[in-house]
């Protein structure tokens, strides 16, 4: 009896984890697109945000002992389980920008271009799948805009404050297209600095 039983609740086991991974791959009816659930993200459902969360702790310990390729592999799965949030996106932007693409830390600017493009990549890739979108698309303006305002020499990329500024106009403009309040006027100042720029 017990080793029927013991058998039937291991089939049953098994065939609840199929139905739950078959219901997290099947695609959503709606299209994806913004703000769509990932297949991790529909499989672990309210628990996503804190996995991913788990998942940063780990990178940024990774960082911290200087294992690089594993952060960011890290960095990887965090955004693979709750790809909505937009500060996950932000957040590795800010360490790729602001971190590996610093000066203090990146004294070549062919490097120090690549880690700041790597950094403004990841935003745009976090708009495409963002809950808030207009969220990723405003920091990649107040990147650009940081940009801007160096000195030229200290700047790896674009290679004048003009084109900084008006890359940043345009990423505000996107912001503002997303619903972003704050959008519209960003995108008029950055506009005014490209033309005091010239």
């Amino acid at each position: 009896m017990s080793g029927r039983r013991g058998w039937a609740l291991w089939i049953g086991g098994w065939a609840l984890v199929a139905a739950l991974v078959a219901w997290a791959l099947v695609p959503e009816r709606r299209g994806g697109g913004p703000g769509s659930a990932s297949p991790l993200e529909r499989l672990l459902g309210p628990v996503a945000s804190l996995a991913a969360s788990a998942e940063w702790v780990r990178f940024d310990v990774a960082q911290r002992r200087g294992d690089t390729a594993r952060a960011y592999a890290l960095a990887e799965t965090a955004l693979r389980i709750d790809p909505g949030d937009p500060e996950g996106w932000i957040f590795l932007a800010h360490d790729l920008v602001h971190e590996r693409g610093s000066l203090l830390r990146e004294p070549d600017p062919v490097a120090r271009a690549a880690w700041i493009r790597a950094g403004l990549a990841t935003l745009e890739r976090g708009e495409r799948v963002s809950r808030d979108p207009g969220a990723l698309a405003f920091e990649r303006g107040v990147v650009l805009a940081f940009l801007a305002s160096l000195a030229d020499e200290d700047r790896a990329w674009p290679s004048s404050a003009e084109e900084a500024w008006t890359l940043a106009a345009q990423a505000f403009e996107t912001a503002a297209a997303s619903g972003n309040p704050r959008g519209r006027l960003a995108a008029e100042l950055a506009r005014a600095h490209a033309k005091s720029a010239r």
